[in-house]
């Protein structure tokens, strides 16, 4: 069990940690293609990500944010582009602590609202959102291309 958790950025040497992470998130990414794309956004100011450790600076938790800026608005806004924590450890804060620092870079940034997008089958995670003042304000679409 996770009783003391630190958060910080993530890095591409996170890469072979995050696998079980995104598998979990049902996103399944190799070390190598996840090393890549850190890689590749490491240098955007516009994204950020973050790890939440255990104890045994175990990678338990991650998520991912993305500055915007709509045509719709005069200011920025966020996207948390994702989030997940390990199945074990699940209710014991490593997703408001992803959240909080989510929040907190986005205000840092200029945001004035911060949005994200939830699977459908997600209900734990919509019940989280809602926990924490998110509302449900549309519907998602998508198509392949």
């Amino acid at each position: 069990m996770t009783t003391r958790l630190a958060t910080r950025s993530v890095r591409a040497a996170d890469a072979e940690s995050l696998v079980p992470l995104f598998a979990a998130l049902s996103h399944p990414a190799t070390p190598a293609q996840l090393r890549s794309r850190l890689e590749r956004l490491a240098g955007d100011p516009a994204y950020e990500a973050w790890g939440v450790e255990s104890e045994t600076a175990q990678l338990v938790g991650f998520a991912a944010g993305h500055l915007l800026f709509p045509i719709e608005d005069d200011v920025p806004a966020a996207q948390l582009i994702a989030l997940v924590a390990a199945g074990n450890a699940r209710g014991r804060g490593v997703g408001t602590a992803l959240c909080t620092a989510f929040e907190q870079w986005a205000r840092g940034q200029g945001a004035a609202r911060a949005l994200l997008n939830s699977s459908s089958t997600r209900g734990g995670a919509h019940a989280f959102y809602t926990r924490r003042g998110y509302t449900a304000s549309g519907v998602r679409f998508t198509k392949p291309l």
